[in-house]
């Protein structure tokens, strides 16, 4: 472990990670006759990657109850019946605060010009207010088939799910959209109707992807992702946007066993002891967990080193960001 300043080494390529079957898999033979690429769009926290990973049946989305836990694009296969479709999971759109969630907010509306449909998820735990009427200007203005899932109506009562539909109505305005569908992503509530809705927007073409390809990230990225998501899980509120996650190094050694070298990055001194924790239970507990999601996720054994480094500042470093693949 360190707390020398650093800066990470520009991640390398590998080839694509392992394949998993599609959770809508068809069968071999059944030829794609659709396909098209779905922007999953939303405030954060409003269960995009969740419901992305409930529809590729595939934890390929990190999730974590922290807001703006997404900050890669995330590119998922589905398959369903004659159709592929690509999920493009976004970071949560917000107004920019620093260098990064400038960056991310670049990558959202720079997305909207390659997709064939605009998924927008809204959390109808609360009311929606100027948070979604930016993101509906934003959406709208697509000029794609926007489709709402209204998500979380597992957690309200269902006077209150009409409540929420009819509020939605009120903020758009009589502006077009092509249709809106309450769904639960965790319990799974919904999304059958949601896909019947987004298939029938596909364009007609050819499979993008194989039949076997479920995420379109190098395995340094899910890896960088997994760590991350676990450090979120083990410090909560402790440091939920301080820290940034990088691979080093990543080998297959004569054995056959997969060698991750990653390097936690937070901001300050004091927040070093905050992950490695007292007698470094806290960053062992981190890579215990981190391990187990990479194991099962890639199929693959691994052993996984973690460090905690210091980087004053790289929330606001361009350079810093651009090299850390952020």
């Amino acid at each position: 472990m360190s707390d020398t300043p650093d800066t990470p080494e520009a991640p390398g390529s590998t080839e694509a990670p392992n394949a998993i079957d599609a959770f809508f898999g068809a069968s071999a033979g059944t030829e794609v006759r659709r396909s098209g690429f779905i922007a999953v769009a939303g405030r954060p926290n409003a269960g995009k990657s969740t419901l992305v990973n409930r529809i590729v049946g595939h934890h390929v989305a990190i999730v974590s109850p922290i807001a703006q836990t997404t900050r890669r694009i995330v590119r998922a296969v589905a398959r369903r019946e004659d159709a592929q479709l690509v999920f493009v999971d976004l970071p949560g759109s917000q107004k920019p605060m620093d260098r990064m969630t400038e960056r991310m907010q670049q990558s959202v509306e720079g997305s909207f010009r390659d997709v064939d449909i605009v998924l927008w998820v809204i959390d109808v735990i609360d009311e929606p207010g100027a948070g979604e009427r930016r993101v509906a200007d934003m959406v709208l203005a697509t000029n794609k088939p926007v489709v709402l899932a209204l998500n979380k109506v597992d957690r309200i009562k269902p006077d209150v799910i009409m409540q929420r539909i009819n509020a939605m109505t009120d903020l758009l305005k009589g502006r077009d959209f092509a249709a809106l569908v309450p769904i639960s992503a965790l319990d799974g509530d919904g999304v059958d109707g949601l896909l019947d809705e987004l298939t029938a927007l596909l364009p007609e073409g050819p499979a993008w992807f194989g039949d076997e390809d479920v995420v379109d990230m190098r395995d340094e990225e899910r890896i960088a992702e997994y760590v991350r998501e676990a450090t979120l899980a083990h410090l909560r509120e402790e440091l939920p946007h301080a820290s940034a996650v990088t691979v080093d190094d990543l080998f297959e050694d004569g054995d056959g066993l997969l060698q991750a070298e990653c390097t936690i990055w937070v901001e300050r001194q004091s927040q070093v002891g905050i992950v490695v924790g007292a007698k470094g239970e806290q960053i062992r507990d981190i890579g215990i967990a981190a391990r187990r999601m990479i194991e099962e996720q890639l199929d693959t054994r691994l052993h996984l080193s973690l460090r905690v480094k210091v980087r004053k500042h790289w929330r606001d470093d361009a350079t810093w960001l651009a090299r850390a693949g952020l």
